[in-house]
């Protein structure tokens, strides 16, 4: 089934951006279709601008026609828009796939994502033991023995990886390196990893063909990705969402950019528990 986005009083270049993210996309359990809400066919999910009055005003005008018309709400720092799909217009282009699915998954379909199969093994075992911590990371370890955490660092340049490897040590975090797309697949098929770096432009299969087929994956498809490249332009970033990236990051990365990142993404993964993430050695 084909879910009609409608997009309400968004900018010329928001609407469209998210017009060729959302149109193209095709790595979800879902399909959708985003268009203007003047032209959107019996829609079931808007996307709406908490920021502007107008795009307000347009969605309140299209559920009073769609009674069961659901909401997305962007604004500048997230937080605002009566409703639990938020998304902070910064990282809009990079988000917007993964709200709709899980909006879809949960108001439509009356089911959730399926979990990492290690997420799911360590949910139920906590749930079995209500004394054993739920370990929201993507590497299993011993009962009461947090594993450190670890990185995959994928990119063709040696002195890249090692830059990588020192800014990823000053925050507790250790990796393992691949200077392929074909390397890092078989490093995945054998460990966890709690996030990964993928460069963009390598020989062979590129980052944004590797991060398909990590989001493709079930048993790495909740793992966060995090682009590297020089490229910055609204449509790399377009292009970077359609693979299914996490995070953009151009080079040359601030400490401040990396760091903040970094912390993002391990924040996501371990469900906003600090606690766990410096259990395992995090340095924030």
């Amino acid at each position: 089934m084909t879910y009609s986005v409608a997009l309400c009083g968004l900018t010329a270049r928001d609407s469209r951006l998210l017009e060729i993210v959302i149109n193209r996309a095709s790595s979800g359990r879902h399909a959708f279709h985003a268009s203007q809400a003047d032209n959107a066919a019996s829609p079931r999910i808007a996307i709406v601008d908490a920021d502007s009055q107008l795009s307000q005003q347009m969605y309140a005008n299209l559920r009073q026609r769609y009674p069961g018309l659901l909401a997305i709400t962007i604004s500048d720092h997230g937080m605002a828009g009566d409703t639990r799909y938020r998304i902070e217009r910064k990282s809009l282009l990079l988000q917007v796939m993964r709200i709709l699915e899980d909006l879809a998954e949960h108001e439509f379909t009356g089911t959730k994502v399926s979990a990492h199969p290690t997420m799911a093994a360590q949910q139920a075992q906590s749930s079995a033991s209500p004394d054993s911590a739920t370990d929201n990371a993507f590497v299993a370890g011993k009962a009461g023995q947090p594993q450190p955490l670890i990185a995959l660092v994928v990119d063709d340049s040696l002195t890249v990886r090692e830059q990588m490897r020192m800014a990823l040590e000053r925050l507790g975090i250790a990796c393992d390196q691949a200077d392929s797309a074909e390397a890092a697949m078989q490093l995945l098929k054998h460990n966890s990893y709690n996030l990964a770096f993928l460069d963009v432009v390598m020989p062979g299969t590129d980052g944004y063909e590797l991060c398909r087929k990590i989001k493709h994956d079930n048993y790495t498809r909740l793992m966060p990705v995090l682009m590297l490249t020089s490229r910055s332009s609204p449509f790399d970033r377009a292009h970077g969402a359609l693979s299914g990236s996490d995070s953009y990051l151009t080079k040359p990365i601030t400490w401040d950019t990396f760091s903040q990142a970094v912390d993002k993404a391990l924040m996501k993964s371990f469900r906003n528990d600090r606690a766990q993430m410096i259990a395992r050695g995090y340095r924030s």
